[in-house]
């Protein structure tokens, strides 16, 4: 399985995770993808040495792990991005 991880959604709570990951070493920033469409999240993912991409196509690799970290009620207009993924045999945590 990939190491590549793609946390998609990077607000609040997808930013405290990706931090945590990080500073505990259990990430690599090299390993993470986030997908993030606002500009200025994505920005500040970006700016701890991550992937930081606007949406799923920018993705160069099949993950091992995508991590839906998006609000319930956008999940419908989200997943639609993340087809290739589940089909390449990645796994999802919400």
């Amino acid at each position: 399985m990939s190491k590549t991880v793609v946390l998609a959604g990077c607000g609040n709570m997808g930013f405290a995770m990706l931090q945590g990951w990080l500073a505990s070493g259990a990430l690599s920033p090299t390993d993470v993808y986030v997908v993030e469409p606002a500009e200025a999240l994505r920005a500040r993912a970006g700016a701890l040495g991550v992937n930081a991409v606007a949406n799923a196509g920018e993705v160069s690799a099949i993950p091992g792990l995508v991590i839906l970290a998006v609000k319930p009620q956008v999940m419908s207009d989200v997943l639609p991005s993340y087809v290739t993924f589940a089909k390449g045999g990645s796994a999802f945590l919400s």
